[in-house]
């Protein structure tokens, strides 16, 4: 999570936790623990927080639910909330009726250090009410009125004067001048901090189980770029569910940030394996799943990656607008980061040309020129996970391509279509991009079909066309429905050379998906 300012656990810091949480789907109880464990809040307060109420609002639901003229006051919501570190000690009356605001039992609502300071029979009482209490069935409210009405007592620990003589430097005549602050509390305090430093010394996940799910994350990766989407998409879901397991358990801030970064990455490998699938509905879902771990992590290079992703979508469903607005929206995260940037501009241009913005798109892909050049450091995302997320320079000029291609521009759009195509043959078979090369040479012969040449177009598109089935992915069967609409406008010029070229285009398809995916 990005730093806010303030100290930790303030409002601004609680209310973007609780969006975060709510977005991916998290309880109010979920939100309740994580303020705890993450800021140290006492149980009642952290409740208050989860809800994003304040000390004015309990008090007037208070007031509301107690309909006998006791008026409830803030401060008297905070000494409940202090106690018993100051403040005042709700009787269990008043633990039932903050249960029900809250939605809670009164068991919910206080912790080891309440209990080491009631009466045992008052723990009794609290732990036996195992439900959400109707106060109606309480019957008089002479205990709640009596603390809600009557002035604030003093707190137990308030010092007494002191002594003004010194009693010859002894113990005993420190103790005489210090504060008379009942032992009890103090040393349920010290408990108290003793217990939690124990705690956040431990971790459920190490340093060689981190680095294991690191290196799951980039053969993974790695695999994907010319591997069969299909065959790895269990192993995706085994590494994400692995990560979901650690999370529930206790780890470093730092331990659960690299997590949340974990749970993004496979979420992204999984958005790009099912849009390769041809489930362009499940990508986006793992996409905005990815974005909510990004959030939580804080990490840029990976919100800027699904900006990207989701203007993907949104260009290949025909909403150019949509898809330039996303693009400059990941800019901000981009900043300092030029893979990022050099991603964002390359398809913002291809979507401006959608939108019969020539001037607009040739800046945007001037400008991932430009960030291409100030690519020299590496990225823990883009480099560091890898694969087919490397923000590789065929992958630009792919991107120019297919933008000239829109704009009529056919010597432009085979200049940059030809150097993404022999970008790609300097990489031994076995380790190109499966999709994104024979995308790329579909995007050659659709340059060379802009200039009437159809035998050289068909050329190109041989070696697409003899892909094995399994190798297929969705982005290369669109781009030939693409070729095949534009092949259309030549079935006049070249006779049954194109009737031909179509057919093998139609008799090109994606195997059938397993039920389960289906």
């Amino acid at each position: 999570m990005r730093a806010l300012s303030g100290k930790p656990g303030n409002k601004a810091e609680r209310d973007q936790l609780r969006a975060q949480m709510l977005r991916i789907g998290c309880t109010t109880r979920q939100i309740t623990d994580e303020m705890m464990r993450r800021w140290q809040f006492r149980p009642r307060q952290a409740w208050r927080f989860a809800f994003g109420l304040t000390q004015d609002e309990v008090a007037a639901r208070c007031t509301a639910l107690l309909g006998d003229q006791t008026q409830v006051s803030s401060k008297r919501i905070s000494e409940y909330e202090r106690w018993p570190l100051g403040g005042v000690r709700p009787s269990v009356r008043t633990l039932s009726l903050l249960g029900q605001i809250y939605g809670v039992r009164p068991d919910d609502l206080v912790d080891g250090l309440d209990r080491r300071n009631l009466p045992a029979d008052y723990v009794r009482e609290v732990r036996d009410r195992g439900e959400v209490v109707d106060l109606r069935r309480l019957g008089p409210r002479t205990d709640t009125a009596r603390l809600v009405t009557e002035p604030a007592s003093a707190p137990r620990w308030r010092s007494s004067p002191q002594p003004t003589e010194h009693q010859n430097g002894s113990p005993a005549s420190l103790a005489s001048r210090t504060p008379r602050v009942e032992e009890a509390a103090i040393m349920a305090a010290a408990y108290e901090s003793s217990e939690h430093a124990s705690q956040a010394e431990t971790s459920n996940v190490g340093p060689a189980t981190l680095e294991g799910l690191h290196e799951h994350a980039r053969r993974l990766a790695r695999e994907l770029v010319h591997g069969d989407a299909l065959v790895l998409f269990p192993e995706m879901v085994r590494t994400r569910d692995r990560v979901y397991r650690i999370l529930e358990g206790h780890q470093h801030p730092r331990q659960t940030r690299e997590l949340y970064f974990l749970a993004a990455a496979v979420c992204c490998l999984l958005a790009e394996a099912s849009q390769g699938l041809g489930l362009r509905a499940a990508a986006l879902e793992q996409t905005r799943a990815a974005w909510a771990y990004a959030e939580l992590a804080g990490h840029d290079s990976i919100r800027a990656w699904c900006r990207s992703a989701q203007s993907w979508h949104a260009f290949r469903d025909g909403r150019a607008h949509d898809a330039v607005a996303l693009t400059r929206s990941g800019q901000q995260y981009a900043r300092s980061n030029p893979a990022s940037q050099q991603r964002l501009h390359s398809m913002e241009g291809t979507a401006l040309a959608l939108m019969g913005d020539d001037a607009g798109a040739l800046r945007a892909f001037r400008a991932a020129t430009d960030d291409r050049e100030r690519i020299h450091s590496r990225d823990d995302f883009f480099d560091g996970i890898g694969g087919v997320f490397v923000a590789d320079e065929p992958k630009q000029h792919h991107n120019e391509a297919n933008g000239m291609i829109i704009l009529g521009r056919a010597e432009d759009a085979a200049r940059c279509a030809r150097t993404a195509v022999n970008l790609y043959a300097r990489v031994p078979v076995h380790q190109r991009d499966s999709s994104l090369e024979p995308s790329a040479r579909v995007t050659l012969a659709t340059a060379a079909l802009l200039t009437g040449d159809v035998e050289a177009a068909a050329e190109e598109l041989h070696p697409v066309l003899a892909m094995e089935p399994h190798m297929r992915s969705d982005n290369v069967v669109w781009k030939l429905r693409e070729f095949s609409a534009e092949l259309r406008h030549h079935a006049h010029s070249a006779g049954p050379h194109v009737a031909e070229l179509r057919a093998e285009i139609d008799a090109f398809r994606m195997p059938a998906l397993p039920g389960g995916l289906a």
